[in-house]
């Protein structure tokens, strides 16, 4: 019976527990399960498929043709469609059957298989590329929601406290008031602190389920699962120099190295379009047979060299190659702006991560004053010394500051994350 007992107890208890999540663990299930990086995993395997196709043209072509054909004339015969000149197996029968086979292979194209190919292979590794930069959305993504998650479950914790100090205070000044000591109107206004401090509680325990379901989302976990995020919230170390940061950006960065691949991609539409001007040779091996029966035994073999070149089609061939540099000298710029566009995403980053390792500094020597002042006037209050409302907006200075620390911490903690994302510094 006490075993059973037992394992009820241990059951009712861990029903009612959350699973914590650390954010290392939140980050590999929401690389794991991110529907964006998949997608983008299946566009790459795309684009290497399209990529390993482009061989084809420097291989030889292999090609076999089977024919019959009936005249409608009764005064022709079969040697009118004979490859040969001999035609006295096919007598004057009206009807044909041909077989053919070749072998051709393309000598020279102007730069043509080279420019798809390679366009291709920038194609790939642009698309690459990108996934990279949607990876590093992810990791920012979660990075913000579990900071945003772990802060809030801190400034619950915070709130408690409060409560638990001006109920205190309600319970101490409910006593002085038994005694004699105090007003009515004290009592009153410790009620009202206390009031205050447990709506605040609520209101913070609903904002910090909101940001467990931003959270619970990202992992994919389930809206009836329960979990809490677990880990500790200190103030970031980390000390960011702005010229070795955008270095680094303008060699590594996703969006960079997307938009110099699809420069390259356009070099090689651009030789591509070129490659018109140019003439095509091609080889050929054939052999042909082709007489009355069903199967063939005229033959005939042929090797062929063909000179193909467009002495005049218009003027498609020169705009088309102006149009395409002109797309090239469109996606240099388009490189350039991004360049600057890093450079000022990094620096406004870093003021914003700098501006909150401030303010955690200068909240956390508020909290010090502030904790100070409450225990004198606390003190004072205790020995029928101070005045209740000093005593309240002590107490309430003191939680806020308290509060205002917190977030300040997971705000540095976001602010870190957002300056990796911009200067891609999360192998580091």
């Amino acid at each position: 019976m006490k075993i059973v007992l037992a394992v009820f107890f241990i059951i009712a208890f861990t029903s009612g527990t959350g699973l914590s999540i650390t954010l290392d663990e939140a980050i590999k299930r929401a690389v794991d399960g991110s529907y964006l990086l998949k997608e983008q995993k299946e566009v790459v395997n795309s684009y290497r498929f399209s990529y390993i196709s482009t061989i084809d043209p420097y291989l030889p072509r292999v090609d076999i043709q089977s024919s019959y054909i009936r005249s409608l004339n009764s005064s022709t015969s079969v040697s009118s469609y004979s490859n040969f000149s001999s035609a006295s197996n096919a007598g004057s029968s009206l009807d044909a059957y041909t077989f053919a086979g070749s072998v051709s292979y393309r000598i020279f194209d102007g730069g043509e298989r080279y420019a798809k190919r390679k366009g291709s292979y920038s194609l790939l590794e642009r698309e690459k590329e990108r996934y990279k930069g949607i990876h590093q959305d992810v990791l920012f993504n979660i990075k913000s929601a579990f900071y945003t998650a772990l802060g809030s479950r801190l400034v619950v914790e915070k709130r408690q406290e409060a409560f638990s100090t001006a109920e205190r205070i309600y319970n101490l000044t409910v006593a002085r008031y038994r005694e004699g000591i105090t007003k009515k109107s004290d009592v009153l206004q410790a009620e009202v602190r206390m009031t205050t401090s447990k709506i605040d509680v609520q209101r913070a325990e609903r904002e910090y389920e909101k940001a467990l379901e931003d959270l619970k989302s990202l992992i994919f976990m389930k809206v009836g699962e329960r979990t809490d995020a677990e880990g500790p919230l200190e103030a970031p170390a980390y000390s960011p120099h702005y010229e070795s940061l955008v270095e680094r950006a303008l060699r590594l960065k996703p969006e960079i190295i997307t938009q110099e691949k699809e420069i390259e991609r356009l070099n090689m539409a651009y030789v591509e379009k070129r490659s018109a001007w140019f003439p095509r040779i091609d080889a050929e091996l054939q052999q042909t047979r082709q007489d009355r029966r069903f199967f063939p035994e005229g033959r005939s073999d042929s090797f062929m060299i063909n000179f193909s070149f467009p002495l005049f089609d218009g003027v498609g061939r020169h705009y088309n190659m102006q149009g395409a540099l002109s797309n090239v000298n469109a996606a240099k710029q388009r490189l350039e702006e991004t360049k600057r566009t890093v450079g000022l995403d990094i620096i406004k980053a870093i003021k914003d991560y700098e501006l909150t390792l401030a303010n955690v500094s200068l909240y956390k020597e508020l909290v010090r004053e502030a904790t100070t002042t409450f225990n004198q006037l606390l003190g004072e209050y205790r020995v029928g010394k101070g005045d209740i409302l000093s005593l309240l907006q002590s107490e309430k200075d003191l939680a806020t500051a308290k509060e205002n620390e917190v977030e300040a911490l997971y705000r540095a903690n976001v602010a870190l994350s957002y300056l990796q994302k911009v200067a891609y510094i999360y192998d580091e």
